[in-house]
């Protein structure tokens, strides 16, 4: 059996992703602010599913979640164990001195240091555990290259980015060594992507692009895109420390 533990499954791609599971026989442990309908339909036909309602940008209670998450899961035989850290938030969109603090704090929390946290608390309890073990970060073409009101975006998915290269060269060391990649799954229709086109265009210059994306039908389904970064997921495409690029694969 194989196990995957998914940030902010509730929606968008983090939904796709659950179905993805679904269809192909996983376990599933998801992780966010609230449940949804769908998702709740999905773990109703889940043998061992689990909803874990957390908030990722409260620090204090993602270590301690972490913790019980991971140690329960470490305690069982798996052919495979997955951490997918799927969530994120686009705000604050707005030019650096523009934004609140708070904004640009719970931004970097959630698309980064819970990120971290996760991983950090996934490689302590699996790194010496048999069967196929990976992270996968759920990145973005943002985290590397610039665009202008998106900063804290850029920078929290640049820090990603660098975080699984660095870790990927420690892992690579080990006879016994975790997968760890960063993906950009390109533009996917989802929340995030109606919350950037609800920007006012004052805040943020490249709007019209973004609506575009939609009017056009650019935007790639969420549930094709989950069953791709599956695929993925399972290559030997992830390997330590690997910058990807989902539209290199199609």
């Amino acid at each position: 059996m194989r196990c995957y533990i998914v940030t902010g499954a509730a929606r968008g791609l983090g939904l796709g992703l659950a179905r993805a599971i679904t269809e192909r026989g996983g376990q599933l442990i998801a992780l966010g602010r609230g449940e949804s309908h769908e998702l709740d339909a999905l773990g109703a036909d889940m043998p061992g599913y689990r909803f874990v309602a957390i908030d990722l940008a409260q620090a204090d209670l993602v270590s301690e979640l972490a913790e019980e998450v991971f140690g329960s899961l470490a305690s069982l035989d798996w052919d495979g164990v997955y951490l997918i850290n799927n969530a994120g938030v686009v705000d604050p969109i707005a030019p650096a001195g523009r934004y609140e603090d708070a904004a640009l704090l719970h931004c970097l929390s959630v698309n980064l240091s819970a990120a971290l946290q996760l991983s950090n608390a996934f490689l302590r309890h699996f790194q010496h555990r048999r069967g196929d073990r990976r992270v996968l970060n759920i990145s973005s073409g943002a985290g590397r290259n610039p665009y202008p009101s998106w900063s804290a975006y850029c920078a929290s998915k640049a820090g990603l980015d660098m975080y699984s290269r660095c870790v990927g060269l420690e892992q690579a060391a080990l006879a016994d060594g975790i997968r760890i990649a960063s993906l950009a799954p390109g533009v996917v229709d989802t929340g995030m992507q109606a919350d950037i086109r609800r920007a006012h265009p004052d805040d943020f210059p490249m709007l019209a692009q973004f609506q575009r994306y939609k009017a056009e039908g650019e935007l790639s389904d969420p549930d094709q895109c989950g069953r791709e970064i599956l695929d993925l997921l399972h290559s030997e495409h992830i390997g330590f420390g690997a910058i990807l690029n989902i539209r290199d694969f199609r």
